[in-house]
């Protein structure tokens, strides 16, 4: 699967696609901002929702149980705490030789939409609070 299949199937399912030269892809999707990391070629795809929250609007306590939670019950997604101080989703996921783009590159936005909402909704019913950072 080359790059170019998949940034065409992340602009078929989000609209516009941006080239960040040192990071890879930026788009965003349901309000959220995403990566499709390039740079090394291991055979390995690479997405991320960055900066989902800022760790210090949170109980510490409770944002590390929400992490764990997270991981725990969505498939596929690694949630984990920054030291700048964020929480971001990743995905990553090993490219097989007759995988489609058009079948993974959708799954893996949505499973990115998911484990966000997810994540989000368990802190925010928890605490009452609202994430102070912007979409």
């Amino acid at each position: 699967m080359k790059q170019e299949e998949i940034v065409n199937e992340i602009r078929k399912k989000c609209g516009s696609v941006e080239l960040m030269p040192s990071m890879g892809w930026y788009f965003s999707y349901n309000g959220r901002h995403f990566f499709y990391l390039t740079g090394k070629d291991d055979g390995m795809m690479r997405f991320c929702v960055p900066h989902l929250v800022k760790a210090e609007d949170y109980d510490m306590t409770l944002l590390a149980e929400t992490i764990n939670e997270t991981n725990r019950n969505v498939k596929f997604i690694k949630a984990v705490k920054l030291e700048c101080g964020s929480v971001s989703l990743n995905y990553d996921h090993k490219m097989t030789e007759n995988e489609l783009a058009e079948k993974i590159v959708p799954h893996i936005i949505n499973a990115l939409d998911f484990a966000s909402a997810y994540l989000l909704s368990r802190l925010n019913n928890t605490t009452g609070l609202q994430s102070k950072l912007a979409y």
